[in-house]
């Protein structure tokens, strides 16, 4: 799906248009489908090589130059409802006065954009591309940020509930989001400094000022996840000590139970025996077995607690 954008002053909200402007317009192309995708590339005389890439949903961040275009491939993130975090490629294009973002999934929404504190305007696509790719990075922060929450949550219910299956399979999730967001926030990274370079003199210096900005940004979020990546590795050996630990509690339970059965049975089975034994014909020997199993049973768990041994 199409959408045509314009933003005249850095004071303005974005303004979707129907009727796209012979320049200083945002061309947002979002669920592109090949057919879209080749309307883009004949009207705006785009690299069909490199936008063809954007299909590719392993796409990692980076740019290329193809004549005065500059093409720019960034991630953005998305969560499932399953809370296992996905990215898929995001290509942005200066081309001749116009701005393109194209997706084969949802692009950003322009509120998200004009959150930017940069001055925005679809007149100057330089800023345009710089406010995407701090909405892009804004996207990942907020993913972290829930990722956040999501291993505190566990280290709460570490207190209170049993450790189960599902808790060891929820952390094999919150490592799969930290080590996506890390790949890709680090290419990010490596593309933000290339155009911090400036070979091409696509920036003016308060763009360049702005790149270090996200840049910054992108290495405190690097910093937080290797934190929360400690945090979770902390979290699953507790739980593997309180697992292990509940185990052996339970087998020296069931130690002392399957004692505490055996003691009453050696009596029974010499009793049971065809050998003539003590007491074997008074009518009061049953009594004493009996008593003398209980009394067994009763000493051995009692000598078993004072021990400590469950």
């Amino acid at each position: 799906m199409l959408a045509y954008y314009a933003k005249r002053s850095p004071g303005e909200d974005f303004e979707r248009i129907t009727t796209p402007l012979k320049s200083g317009v945002w061309v947002d192309g979002s669920n592109l489908s090949d057919q879209e995708i080749n309307s883009l590339i004949a009207t705006y005389e785009l690299n069909a090589n490199i936008v063809y890439d954007v299909r590719d949903k392993g796409e990692l961040p980076r740019l290329e130059f193809s004549g005065s275009d500059l093409y720019v491939f960034l991630r953005t993130p998305r969560l499932a409802k399953s809370g296992r975090v996905s990215a898929l490629p995001l290509l942005c294009v200066l081309h001749d006065g116009f701005f393109l973002t194209l997706s084969i999934g949802e692009t950003l929404e322009p509120e998200t954009v004009a959150l930017s504190t940069l001055p925005i305007t679809t007149g100057h696509t330089q800023t345009l591309l710089l406010g995407v790719m701090a909405a892009s990075v804004a996207k990942f922060e907020e993913m972290l940020q829930h990722t956040s929450r999501s291993i505190a949550d566990t280290a709460n219910r570490l207190k209170t509930h049993e450790i189960t299956n599902h808790d060891f399979i929820h952390f094999v999730t919150v490592e799969s989001n930290l080590n996506l967001c890390r790949m890709n926030l680090e290419a990010i990274l490596v593309v933000t400094r290339r155009l911090h370079e400036n070979s091409h003199d696509t920036f003016v210096a308060g763009s360049l000022e702005a790149l270090d900005d996200i840049a910054l940004h992108i290495q405190q979020l690097l910093v937080s996840i290797e934190s929360y990546a400690q945090s979770v590795a902390s979290i699953r050996n507790a739980y593997s000590t309180v697992a292990n630990n509940t185990l052996n509690q339970r087998m020296k339970t069931l130690t002392v139970i399957t004692v505490l059965i055996t003691l009453p049975n050696v009596f029974f089975g010499m009793y049971g025996m065809n050998v003539s034994l003590p007491y074997a014909h008074e009518s009061w020997g049953y009594g004493v077995i009996i008593g003398t199993a209980i009394v067994m049973t009763v000493l051995v768990y009692v000598i078993a607690k004072r021990l400590k041994i469950f």
